[in-house]
């Protein structure tokens, strides 16, 4: 595509250099005398074409992470207009140099940057001062225009916890710009690596204990699992089979400590999560049955009762919500459901 785009803009540049040594001819030649050529209606043909010339270059050689600098395009129009032919000719002579160099320069500094995601820490990253990072200032600096800023709130996440940080880098995976799109993914990449690997060392422990000592272990698992679809680390089938290995091991705790409150929550959440809501709908109830508050069981209740196109239920129970305001998220969602007939 990007092949097209610069085959495109070169053939344009073309076309104007031919008109550009055609108005000349009829400047310098015998076709037209001097004395009945409108000199103002030339410079102003001139300087529409130079205009033109000079924004096709502008994007052909100016990187698009760059942005649009008004400086550089008032550049390339003045040397378009007051050297006519020479100027547009040695501009389109640059432009395979230009493109040859900076792919070059772009992808070490891609591999650079990309390659070593995984082994950067927290103080490794660009600073962006001494201060505490705010998490509402940092989505204002990724809606910058600026390429640059844009790349500072990417790498600011790594001082983020994941529940804050990714929700940004999905956003930056469109990003215009690929650097910004790489890293963002780098970032998510080393994420799930390191929950990934984690894992997998849990689970060789665990085979190396005897089930009196593995309830931690098979905590961690559960909840490492858990967390990689909580965060949106993982989607579509991979998500599924995640949420069924997860599955496998809370049902392995529950076989071991069945009235454990922390295996039967994250028990009813997995089946929630994998649309089994009868089952989940149960597993809940028992949650409360073992000692947990029903007002933090109340928006279960009510997603489970939307599946199930019980919308009086659902109206109900946001109704019951003694604290809607712990959940700011769904603070709309609750209004529109307390208003609704």
């Amino acid at each position: 595509m990007r092949a097209i785009q610069i085959l495109f803009k070169s053939s344009l540049l073309i076309l104007i250099l031919g008109v550009e040594i055609y108005s000349l001819q009829l400047i310098v030649g015998d076709q037209i005398a001097v004395q009945d050529l409108n000199l103002l209606s030339v410079f102003f043909y001139h300087f529409i074409v130079s205009a033109a010339a000079a924004f096709i270059l502008f994007q052909i050689l100016i990187p698009a992470h760059e942005g649009f600098q008004l400086r550089n395009y008032i550049f390339f129009l003045l040397v378009i207009f007051y050297l006519p032919v020479l100027g547009l000719l040695g501009l389109i002579l640059a432009i395979p140099i230009t493109l040859f160099c900076g792919s070059r320069s772009e992808e070490s500094t891609s591999s650079i940057k990309i390659s070593k995601v995984r082994d950067l820490s927290i103080t490794q990253e660009p600073a962006l001062g001494s201060q505490a990072i705010d998490l509402g200032n940092l989505h204002g600096l990724y809606r910058s225009k600026s390429y640059h800023k844009r790349l500072q709130a990417v790498y600011a996440t790594l001082k983020l916890k994941d529940l804050e940080a990714v929700p940004l880098l999905h956003k930056a995976l469109k990003d215009p710009v690929d650097d910004i799109r790489l890293l963002a993914y780098a970032l998510l990449d080393r994420k799930e690596n390191h929950l990934s690997k984690r894992i997998l060392k849990n689970k060789q422990a665990l085979e190396k204990h005897d089930h009196s000592n593995s309830k931690i272990l098979i905590l961690r698992i559960v909840n490492d699992y858990w967390e990689l679809v909580r965060l949106g680390l993982i989607q579509g089938e991979a998500q599924t089979h995640v949420l069924n290995m997860a599955r496998k091991y809370v049902e392995l705790g529950l076989k071991q400590y069945p009235q454990d409150l922390g295996f039967n929550f994250l028990y009813a959440q997995i089946l929630l999560k994998l649309e089994y809501f009868q089952l989940a709908h149960e597993q809940f109830k028992k949650t409360e049955e073992l000692g947990m508050d029903r007002n933090n069981l109340l928006i279960y209740y009510a997603e489970i009762a939307f599946h199930n196109h019980q919308h009086q239920e659902v109206k109900r129970l946001l109704q019951d919500m003694e604290f809607p305001t712990n959940y700011p998220k769904l603070s709309a969602i609750t209004q529109f459901w307390q208003k609704a007939n």
